[in-house]
């Protein structure tokens, strides 16, 4: 499945809706969009989230289930060189 790395700014999510990301993330269970989180980057102001994804519309619709709105080039698909 193809990898795609996205950047947003952080934002407040309720600690119920994060935690369930985490699990998920660690349990490599995908949502309804068929996205797999493999782990987030989160600095002050920004983050940036590798997903596993059918596709870049896919990673926008999960995000938009969180309340994460992101523009156009905000998602890139990914080739791992290991």
């Amino acid at each position: 499945m193809p990898k795609y790395l996205d950047h947003h700014k952080s934002v407040n999510m309720p600690p119920e809706a994060a935690k369930k990301m985490v699990e998920d993330a660690k349990a490599r269970r995908a949502d309804k969009f068929g996205v797999v989180g493999i782990n987030a980057f989160i600095s002050k102001s920004e983050t940036w989230c590798l997903t596993e994804a059918p596709n870049a519309e896919a990673v926008h619709k999960s995000h938009e289930g969180y309340g994460i709105k992101m523009g156009k080039g905000d998602v890139t698909e990914m080739t791992s060189l290991v």
